[in-house]
């Protein structure tokens, strides 16, 4: 009983876990570094790596909406304005997650989860 409790726990913990890793990532990294252009530009790297192969291989529209994201994401770090940076980075974030709510909501319907 206490290992079916325990995992349990950890089912319901770890998706909690798994979304704060971020912030507390974030909480971790120096004030001065935020502001970093050169820390913007390294955080697209995972974003590609990990967003990239899951909406290349659904192919069609979401490969698409992946070029146009990431193309986004890059050219925010060559626009001269921090509103059009501060836009541009948003609508490329905005645009993956919208992404991957249709490939999750596609695999339900498929009965693939």
């Amino acid at each position: 009983m206490v290992l079916s409790a325990l995992c349990l726990v950890h089912c319901l913990m770890l998706p909690l876990v798994l979304a704060a890793a971020p912030v507390v990532v974030l909480a971790t990294i120096p004030a001065g570094w935020l502001e970093a252009e050169w820390l913007h530009a390294a955080l697209i790297a995972p974003v590609v790596l990990v967003s990239g192969p899951v909406l290349w291989r659904s192919g069609g529209v979401r490969a698409g909406v992946l070029v146009a994201a990431v193309a986004a994401l890059i050219g925010a770090l060559f626009v001269a304005s921090d509103r059009l940076e501060t836009g541009l980075t948003v609508a490329g974030a905005l645009t993956l997650l919208a992404a991957h709510g249709f490939t999750l909501r596609q695999r339900k319907v498929h009965g693939l989860l």
